[in-house]
């Protein structure tokens, strides 16, 4: 769809409920832009009360809110939800949604699309859905993401790098005060991992079921169990491979590997290309230690 088609399509004319407004910043992206950037294609600040509502559906793009002041009420799907001051918002515009006020509320806005926009709408909804809490430099980042598409000439790299570094905050995984039997989890693991351990015997040295253990252990992570012990195992492999001689299958008997093609297999898995040709890689570009 082209800009011209969208703009009619998202600006109604002598919306209601509009104290005042910065905007709408338009912007056409390049070629290169709509193929492989993040790409940023008009956004403002509105200052609204009621009667302003709007209610759309099955349009291309993503929407994203920062609350300035008051509250912005949502109906997203079957969700409903109130947005307030600091709160970010980020909407799917394919899918059913209705934004509000009942009172004063100040909120900037942008809509967006582009490189892996899905993709990451999709891994911030499984973790919180959304609406998102304040996070530390999100405001920032937002008004820097305006400031630059207000401008004659927008710089579409830097939009598209402001637009990942605001995805990425949203996605960070705050810190989280680890459970003790997670941490002796992760202690034995490190110090077993060349023992060809197991989920279930990691659950039993932290005297839990596997199923409970699995979901405490993921909750605080972001990994199952299974993920964590094979990261651990082919970093192991990969310093063996690159600062010694050891036979492939050496190496993946080290590692906790009960032989060499189940190794094989799983550093192909995770790194995408074999131990060998890993090796061969750093033997040509002489950083391999002898």
């Amino acid at each position: 769809m082209e800009l011209e088609e969208i703009e009619k399509k998202v600006v109604i004319p002598n919306e209601q409920g509009i104290l005042s407004k910065k905007g709408l910043y338009f912007y056409a992206p390049s070629d290169f832009a709509r193929r492989y950037l993040f790409s940023v294609l008009w956004g403002g600040e509105y200052t609204c009360a009621p009667p302003y509502q709007i209610q759309r559906e099955g349009l291309k793009l993503f929407l994203a809110f920062r609350i300035l002041s008051g509250r912005l009420y949502f109906q997203y799907e079957e969700q409903i939800f109130i947005a307030q001051e600091g709160d970010i918002v980020l909407l799917d515009c394919m899918k059913y949604h209705c934004y509000y006020a009942k009172e004063q509320v100040s909120f900037q806005f942008f809509h967006f699309t582009g490189n892996c926009s899905q993709e990451y709408l999709e891994l911030l909804y499984e973790r919180t859905g959304p609406l998102f809490g304040h996070k530390s430099g999100t405001g920032v980042v937002f008004a820097e993401i305006l400031e630059e598409l207000s401008k004659t000439q927008p710089e579409e790299h830097r939009l598209s790098y402001l637009l990942h570094n605001l995805l990425g905050i949203l996605a960070e995984n705050e810190p989280v005060s680890m459970d003790t039997a997670v941490i002796q989890a992760v202690s034995y693991m490190q110090e077993h991992y060349k023992d060809g351990i197991t989920v279930e015997n990691i659950a039993d040295n932290v005297s839990l079921s596997k199923y409970h253990f699995s979901r405490i252990f993921r909750k605080q992570t972001g990994q199952s169990p299974h993920q964590y012990l094979t990261a651990l195992r082919i970093r192991k492999a990969t310093e063996l491979i690159m600062e010694t001689r050891l036979s492939i299958e050496d190496i993946g008997a080290r590692c906790g590997y009960s032989g060499a093609s189940h190794f094989i297999r799983a550093f192909k898995k995770e790194m995408d290309f074999t131990p060998a040709s890993y090796r061969k890689y750093f033997d040509s570009s002489g950083f391999r230690k002898m």
